[in-house]
């Protein structure tokens, strides 16, 4: 009977009651008189089986096809070691996320870092490079103003790019709906979707280097590798009126900016 093999076999009866009822491991015979189930100790190699695939981590239907024969044992072993092998890179790296973010509590407000996707999207760029004095806000206004000019402002945040070597400036970007024809001035790119660590900073941009330092610590001590320059978007930022930004992004306090850097990561 089932409470007897369940005893021989390790495994409660409730489980071979629901490995019956899933079609898996169906009992040796049953008494149609009284519905008791009869299990034979020959069926303990097969109940073994499935023991072990559950031991695992396979699912109640593949071990179903695997133990009828209708699919290959050694490939599901394999794909399934490949699945775990990804499950323990993420758990190390959530462990050594973790541990960085204990040594960072204590207690200074120090943002968190967020490891997230970033999608692809079109953009008007404009080397700082034609502004020998580094304004940032002048090239962003002209850039702006050109987009608005055109119609094509997207409805997303503007950002900049870091420099990908000594020779090259950094660039800003502003978001459009299609692409335009680049310019003297201006151009034209399609940022690529990338796999970003990730990190927010509220205030004044004079502290950003220090929320830029953190980013980088962070990646670095979880083994995060950099695969192409820091994306620093403006979340809330400071901007003329008659650039006709969305009210919710312009704001008059350095205390109110947001900032988000991007690191792009393998």
């Amino acid at each position: 009977m089932v409470g007897d093999f369940a005893r021989l076999s390790g495994v409660s009866a409730r489980v071979l009651r629901a490995y019956d009822a899933a079609g898996l491991f169906r009992p040796a015979w049953v008494d149609p008189s009284s519905a008791y189930r009869y299990y034979s100790p020959a069926q303990l190699p097969e109940l073994r089986r499935i023991l072990a695939l559950r031991d695992v981590g396979m699912g109640l239907d593949e071990i179903g096809r695997l133990v009828s024969g209708r699919a290959d044992l050694r490939a599901a072993l394999d794909r399934r070691r490949t699945e775990l092998e990804r499950d323990r890179r993420e758990v190390e790296r959530r462990l050594v996320a973790l541990d960085i973010r204990v040594t960072l509590a204590d207690g200074s407000g120090e943002p968190d870092v967020v490891v997230r996707r970033i999608e692809a999207e079109s953009v008007a760029t404009m080397d700082l490079g034609l502004f020998p004095d580094g304004d940032v806000g002048a090239a962003f206004y002209e850039l702006e103003a050109h987009v608005r000019d055109l119609g094509l402002r997207a409805h997303r945040p503007p950002g900049a790019i870091e420099s990908e070597g000594r020779d090259e400036p950094p660039v800003v970007f502003v978001p459009i709906r299609r692409p335009l024809r680049p310019t003297d001035r201006i151009g034209y790119r399609r940022l690529p979707a990338c796999r970003a660590v990730t990190l927010l900073h509220r205030g004044s941009y004079a502290t950003l280097h220090r929320a830029r330092q953190t980013l980088e610590a962070w990646a670095r001590a979880a083994g995060e590798e950099p695969v192409a320059p820091m994306r620093t978007l403006y979340l809330q930022f400071g901007a003329e009126p008659e650039l006709r930004l969305p009210r919710g992004w312009v704001v008059d306090r350095a205390a109110d900016l947001v900032t988000e850097l991007q690191l792009p990561v393998r």
